[in-house]
């Protein structure tokens, strides 16, 4: 669903973006060989893609590509691809700014490198091999920019960012395109690492049933599902105590229905891949609202207390599509005219054996006497890998 016309659609909706802008690598995905790219040996093209029917594969070292972009000066950008094996992807401006971010996955992986550019209009996308002695392979380049950019929110010099992923986009932590949802505390514990502690920041919404703390888009930027292309990807660890259910992700319509949620429950809902109440395994699971108002549900797969997973959530102007554990849903869904999505850990306030809620919509007390009654004394999400592309018509 999600092809190499999707990377187009970012470079050529770009220009009326609201809140991120693509700079052009053309031929990201390597569908049109070696077009656009400049290539050391040992390098070739490979069938093994991600997405599509190519992939870039370097074999060895020196082996290199390289492509020259158009940028804006002094703007932070974000440079991402997806990769498989050992290497690095980066940006060199040849004027002294060189960031780098290395690699080792033994499954197709998004990476990003978030950086400021400096006083220069184009730079030198790169990707390299690092001298293992096993082939590595490339697909699908991104670089976009950030709204409100200014200052790099990587940890300082070049090579990995440190801490437990990739930097956390300035686009969700300074406010310019997301509120906070539960300010106390932080859930910015260092730049790459999101935590979601609800039982901590106990936030509530009149019309919500459990604890929150989340990120969501700002009202000033809801528009309809149909005029939005959003990409938001997590590295998600769940940290929960048996008979827990949370939603980590969702887009919300504009009243207070939902269009897409993604579950992670230790419940006796049926139809999942476990679907037993409080026995520690946690069922993995989204619902999607269709076009005609039903909501459909998917199993996407089962963890335990500790476990982590690789998300991706795609909204490609009204058809999502949800992926982790190696099994992905996605439909066309009932649009809203100001729909906003959001991610975090949104604790339900529900006895999950006999899934009916026990507490009072929007009171915070009636939530803490149910969690204290089900023993629900643990639940934190911690997010690292952490991206999110937004372009509006």
């Amino acid at each position: 669903m999600f092809m190499k016309k999707n990377l187009l659609i970012l470079s050529i909706m770009a220009a009326c973006s609201s809140a991120a802008q693509a700079a052009t690598i053309y031929n990201a995905g390597f569908e049109d060989g070696w077009s656009d790219w400049n290539e050391v040996d040992p390098a070739a093209i490979s069938g093994d893609a991600y997405q599509g029917s190519s992939s870039l594969k370097i074999q060895g070292s020196p082996g290199r590509v390289h492509q020259v972009v158009d940028i804006e000066r002094n703007t932070e950008y974000t440079l991402s691809a997806y990769v498989l094996g050992k290497g690095q992807i980066g940006i060199n401006d040849l004027n002294g700014l060189f960031k780098n971010k290395k690699f080792d996955v033994s499954t197709w992986t998004k990476v990003s490198r978030t950086f400021t550019s400096a006083n220069t209009d184009s730079l030198q996308v790169f990707a390299k091999h690092d001298k293992s002695s096993d082939d590595v392979r490339f697909d699908n380049f991104s670089l976009v920019k950030a709204d409100g950019s200014g200052g790099s929110t990587g940890g300082g010099g070049d090579g990995d960012t440190g801490g437990d992923g990739t930097s956390i986009p300035s686009s969700i932590t300074s406010g310019s395109i997301f509120d906070l949802e539960g300010d106390d505390p932080n859930p910015l514990v260092n730049d790459s690492t999101l935590v979601f502690v609800p039982l901590e920041a106990q936030h509530i919404t009149p019309n919500g049933n459990g604890w929150r703390h989340e990120y969501k888009v700002k009202s000033s930027l809801r528009v309809a599902m149909t005029d939005t292309y959003e990409e938001f990807e997590a590295s998600v660890k769940v940290d929960m105590s048996d008979g827990g259910k949370t939603i980590i992700a969702q887009h919300h319509a504009s009243d207070t229905g939902t269009i897409m949620k993604v579950y992670v429950s230790d419940s006796a809902e049926s139809g999942f891949d476990d679907s037993v109440a409080g026995n520690g395994i946690f069922d993995v699971y989204v619902r999607l609202r269709n076009t005609s108002g039903n909501e459909e549900k998917y199993a996407l797969g089962t963890i335990t207390s500790g476990g982590s997973f690789d998300l991706r959530v795609v909204n490609n102007y009204g058809d999502v599509d949800v992926s982790a554990l190696g099994s992905s849903f996605g439909i066309p869904v009932e649009d809203d005219s100001a729909s906003y999505f959001k991610f975090g850990n949104y604790l339900q306030s529900q006895d999950t054996a006999t899934l009916d809620d026990c507490g009072e919509s929007g009171n915070s007390n009636s939530f803490k006497e149910c969690f204290e009654d089900l023993g629900i004394t643990t639940s934190k999400v911690t997010m690292t890998n952490v991206s999110y592309t937004r372009v509006t018509n």
